[in-house]
C-alpha cells in the first residue's frame, strides 16, 4: 500500500498520522478487492510517498485510492506501478512533534520512543496500526466515526502503560527492511 501526502499541506506528525490511519482503513475496507491485496495481506507493507507539486498530486488522485488529504493507493504489483510511484519522493521531511501525554479515553497511536523513526517511516507504522486495530472487529464505532485519533510521543514510561493497557488493541513489530531491526515493537494503537 502506497500512502501519499501533498508536500508541505500537512505540518504535524498528529495530523498526517491520524489521516493516513483513515485513509488506510479506508483503502483496505473500499479497494481491498484489488487481486494485490491477497498477497498483501499475506506480508502487508505501507511506504510513505510525498508529492512535490499540484501536477503529481492530481495525478495521483487520479488513481483508485481512498482519503483526501493524505492517500492510500492499494498495493500494486511492480510492473503496474508506472512512472508517477517512481517519481514520488519517500516522505522523510519534518513534522512538528506530537504531544506525550497519552489519552485516559478514545483512540491514540503510541509511539515507541525506543524505536525513533523518520517521518515517513512513522506515519507507515501508524497506518500498519490503524489496519490492525480495525481487523480485529473491536472498534466498529471508531472506524464508522472515520478513524478519528491521537498521535503521541510519551516517555518509555508511559509506552509501556499503554502497551500493558486493557485499552491496547493494536501492535505494529516491524519487519526489518528499512530503518529499524527485524522485531522492533514501533507503535500501539489504544482504544
Amino acid at each position: 500500500m502506497y500512502l501519499v501526502l501533498r508536500r508541505g499541506a500537512i505540518g504535524t506528525l498528529e495530523r498526517a498520522g491520524e489521516l493516513a490511519g483513515a485513509a488506510a482503513v479506508r483503502c483496505v475496507r473500499e479497494l481491498g478487492d484489488a487481486p494485490a491485496f491477497a498477497a498483501w495481506h499475506e506480508r502487508p507493507r505501507k511506504v510513505c510517498l510525498r508529492a512535490r507539486n499540484p501536477a503529481q498530486w492530481r495525478q495521483v488522485l487520479e488513481l483508485p485510492h481512498a482519503g483526501e488529504e493524505v492517500v492510500a493507493l492499494p498495493p500494486m504489483p511492480a510492473p503496474e506501478r508506472g512512472t508517477l510511484l517512481a517519481k514520488l519522493q519517500a516522505m522523510s521531511g519534518e513534522l512538528e512533534a506530537p504531544g506525550t501525554e497519552v489519552p485516559e479515553s478514545g483512540f491514540a497511536y503510541v509511539l515507541n520512543p525506543a524505536a525513533p523513526m523518520s517521518s515517513g517511516k512513522t506515519i507507515a507504522q501508524i497506518a500498519h496500526a490503524a489496519v490492525e486495530a480495525a481487523g480485529t472487529g473491536e472498534v466498529e464505532e471508531w472506524v464508522a466515526a472515520g478513524c478519528p485519533a491521537r498521535v503521541v510521543a510519551p516517555d518509555a514510561a508511559g509506552f509501556a502503560r499503554a502497551e500493558a493497557s486493557g485499552r491496547c488493541v493494536a501492535r505494529v513489530v516491524d519487519a526489518g527492511l528499512t530503518e529499524l531491526p527485524p522485531g522492533t515493537l514501533t507503535v500501539v494503537a489504544v482504544a
